[in-house]
This record gives structure tokens, C-alpha cells and sequence, in this order.
């Protein structure tokens, strides 16, 4: 579907939060492991310098142990009942490491939008800027 010479291109955000999200399954999938050795050895994944997966994976559990405490609240109009929060104590295996792999994707979304609203917010600086000038 995806390739170098269609109109349809994969966009950098989503290979970059696929990235991520890869390397966060591998390291928690490593971590996750019943065997004894792969446990014991900790294998070093390479990121690079300005995003670390070890920190991303921390930041994660502690959204989602933070989440937990808070407990589930309302944030459309529908209701608190109207669906179901799997919560990270209640979790093992897979459904954990999709529930980390799930909210490092949000909070690349986050960041994502962050950075729109504040190019947003520079362009219509500027536009404001202009048309004042106008007389």
C-alpha cells in the first residue's frame, strides 16, 4: 500500500511512533520472557540520543499505575460505565505490554499535537502581526 513511487506515502510521524512503538514491544517482550537467560542478560537497545526507551517504557508504567489511582472518569459525553479500562494490576502477559505500547502511542500523539497547536499559534501570530500593519 505504502511505497516510493504511489501518491500514497507513510507520513514521518507514523514511521517514527512505529519505530518506538517497536522498540518498546522488543525491549518489554525481552523483559516479559520466561526464559531465565534472556531475563538475566538485558540486552542494550539502541535509540539514539535524543529519545531513550528504557525512559519511555518507565514514564509509561507510571501513566498507567497513575491512571489507576485516579480511576476511570468521564471524558466525552458519554458516560463512566459506557466502557471498559483494563487496569495495569490486573493485567500480565500481552495485554501489559499492549497497555504500554498503547500509551507511549498516545503520548507521542501528544506530542504530535503540542507541537501543531504551537506552529498554529506562531502563524496566527504572525497574521495578526500583518494585518495590524494594515491601515
Amino acid at each position: 500500500m505504502y511505497c516510493r513511487k504511489s501518491k500514497l506515502k507513510l507520513p514521518m510521524k507514523s514511521m517514527l511512533e512505529e519505530y518506538k512503538c517497536g522498540k518498546v514491544r522488543l525491549v518489554t517482550m525481552l523483559g516479559d520472557s520466561d526464559d531465565s537467560v534472556l531475563k538475566t542478560a538485558q540486552p542494550s537497545i539502541k535509540t539514539g540520543r535524543k529519545w531513550k526507551v528504557a525512559e519511555a517504557i518507565d514514564e509509561a508504567k507510571e501513566c498507567l499505575k497513575m491512571k489507576e489511582v485516579i480511576g476511570q472518569t468521564q471524558t466525552d459525553r458519554k458516560g463512566t460505565g459506557s466502557s471498559s479500562v483494563k487496569w495495569w494490576s490486573k493485567t500480565e502477559g500481552k495485554e501489559k505490554r499492549d497497555l504500554i505500547i498503547d500509551e507511549v502511542r498516545q503520548r507521542e500523539d501528544l506530542k504530535e499535537s503540542k507541537r501543531q497547536s504551537n506552529n498554529l499559534n506562531k502563524v496566527s501570530g504572525r497574521i495578526e502581526i500583518l494585518q495590524s500593519r494594515d491601515p
